[in-house]
């Protein structure tokens, strides 16, 4: 199993960013139920800050699913305006886990 962990700030209006990701989430989910999205924000530390914890099955699996997110109409709908609400640096980070 391969785990990508995407990480992002986010500003005053997490409302916003929140209820899209949670969209995203239920899209992504739906059209791949192999993949097993997590939302987390954080409580300590950092503050202001969203990972997505996102886990596949194989790397091939996240490379699939990657490039069909890359031209989903319904996810390019959904993320459209929360995209620009994420706040800089966004930062990836891949795991295998260990079995």
């Amino acid at each position: 199993m391969v785990i990508q962990a995407r990480e992002f700030g986010y500003g005053m209006k997490y409302p916003e960013i929140f209820e899209g990701m949670k969209k995203w989430k239920t899209a992504v989910e739906r059209k791949f139920p192999e993949a097993e999205v997590t939302l987390l924000y954080n409580l300590a530390g950092e503050r202001g800050r969203i990972t997505i914890l996102t886990a596949y099955p194989s790397m091939a699996d996240y490379e699939r699913i990657d490039a069909a997110l890359d031209t989903d109409e319904e996810i390019s709908s959904i993320m459209g305006g929360v995209f620009e609400l994420f706040e800089r640096p966004m930062v990836d980070q891949f795991y295998r886990v260990i079995s």
